[in-house]
């Protein structure tokens, strides 16, 4: 086995727009630089790459680009190729929803700079040994929909709310861990991890950061000693949190609370660490499966009645300082304009009995919980946001029970057999392998 990481800067500059709220905020300072994280696999007849970025999603033309560029520089075909986006609330915005402005000098940078991390880390190759194992965290997240006094669901009722009666759905508590060292040496070339949780926050929103993402992997590198790579991939969290709404937060200062959770998931990894068995064989798959999915239907009414709520402005017309229903109208006719149905894609890359699954959205964690029920890999990654992006992936109860999540908009636009269809691919990649 060889193995090589790289990380290239990613971080926005001043006055760009960052994502994840329903209003534009610029960005105007830097609290902790932004990563494109790439970690390269060759066994000597399959050669992969895993790279995790410091931004809310990866769209699919971002993913294209920056696959076609680093083929050009290094020898790995684009199935061979998994990118992935931690999820920060604080970086560039990716595809202009809700209500903040597409950073298009940003995103039109970023597919080279993905490439550079990816092509970096293949010039680094070198006789590795790795190993794995497969963890657990309770304390760090919570499911965020609560089912409310009046029958209802809400998403983050709120601290000490009396009408929210219990969560109705699960966590995810798995850790599974790779750690990748040199051959001879045993220094740590690449560490990573994965967790089921959508992001910490806790600061100005107008500040970049990578979240507990980089606080997690600063901390973990500083335990590893030398020069690793070290990247948090997101789990499958579409309806995951760090919001304990039984108590407020004892830690109120910017970023606090944030660096608690990295700081106590990064002891929980590195205590795995700790105990690993290291190999210097092991054999690499990859394949990938694209699939067309359905987008819910627009009725006559609905167009009508988005109209209506936007009165002459223009769907093109940016959303900031809108309404809460101005901007579901504005997203409404914006897919009004698209087509009827994604292509998207699920992947699978393994490492012996260590399986990495791909999917593109913002997968509810039940579908986490089942994929690894039936998964023959003793340590899976479940790693969402991957290659592409289609939004929230609610199940089919959750439909059913409607909130945020459900709310038709290009970040939750699909039919609810959605999550199925994706999950059936992975499964018929992972019997391929």
């Amino acid at each position: 086995m060889r193995a090589g990481a790289a990380q290239t800067n990613i971080t926005p500059l001043v006055g760009t727009s960052l994502a994840g709220y329903f209003h534009d905020r610029k960005m105007v300072d830097v609290r902790d630089e932004l990563y494109s994280k790439a970690i390269v696999l060759d066994d000597g007849d399959t050669r992969a790459a895993i790279v995790i970025c410091d931004i809310i999603a990866v769209p699919g033309d971002t993913v294209a680009q920056a696959r076609a560029l680093a083929a050009s520089g290094c020898d790995i075909p684009a199935e061979n190729i998994l990118i992935a986006a931690t999820h920060t609330h604080t970086a560039a915005s990716p595809a202009g929803l809700l209500g903040t402005p597409r950073a298009d000098e940003y995103m039109d940078a970023l597919p080279a700079k993905i490439a550079d991390s990816i092509v970096r880390a293949t010039a680094r190759l070198q006789p590795a040994k790795w190993g794995a194992a497969l963890g657990h965290e309770q304390r760090l997240s919570f499911n965020r929909r609560f089912r409310m006094r009046d029958g209802s669901v809400q998403m983050n009722p709120g601290y000490d709310n009396t009408d929210a009666i219990e969560a109705v759905g699960p966590i995810d508590p798995d850790v599974p861990v790779l750690h990748v060292v040199n051959a001879e040496t045993d220094a740590s070339i690449a560490l990573l991890a994965n967790f089921a949780l959508h992001y910490v926050g806790g600061a100005p929103g107008d500040i970049a950061s990578a979240d507990y993402f980089g606080m997690f992997a600063r901390e973990a590198a500083k335990w590893l000693g030398g020069d690793p790579v070290v990247a948090l991939a997101n789990g499958f969290c579409g309806d995951i949190n760090n919001v304990d709404v039984t108590r407020p937060p004892s830690r109120t200062g910017p970023w606090e609370h944030a660096e608690h959770v990295a700081r106590l998931l990064a002891m929980n990894v590195l205590a795995l660490v700790e105990q690993m068995d290291y190999s210097q064989d092991g054999k690499l798959r990859a394949a990938r499966e694209t699939l067309t999915i359905p987008l819910r239907p627009i009725t006559d009414e609905m167009r009508a009645e988005a109209r209506k709520t936007l009165g002459d402005r223009s769907p093109q017309h940016p959303a900031d300082g809108y309404s809460r229903e101005e901007v579901y109208a504005r997203e409404l006719l914006l897919l009004d304009e698209e087509s009827d149905a994604v292509s998207t894609e699920t992947q699978v890359i393994a490492l012996d009995d260590v399986g990495l699954v791909a999917m593109p959205g913002e997968m509810f964690v039940q579908f986490g919980l089942d994929l690894a029920e039936g998964s023959p890999f003793s340590t899976l990654f479940k790693i969402e946001l991957a290659n592409d992006y289609i939004g929230y992936v609610p199940t089919p109860r959750a439909f059913e029970e409607g909130s945020y999540e459900t709310w038709f908009a290009r970040s939750s636009k699909l039919v609810p057999e959605a999550g199925e269809m994706l999950m059936d691919g992975a499964r018929r990649l992972i019997a391929a392998l």
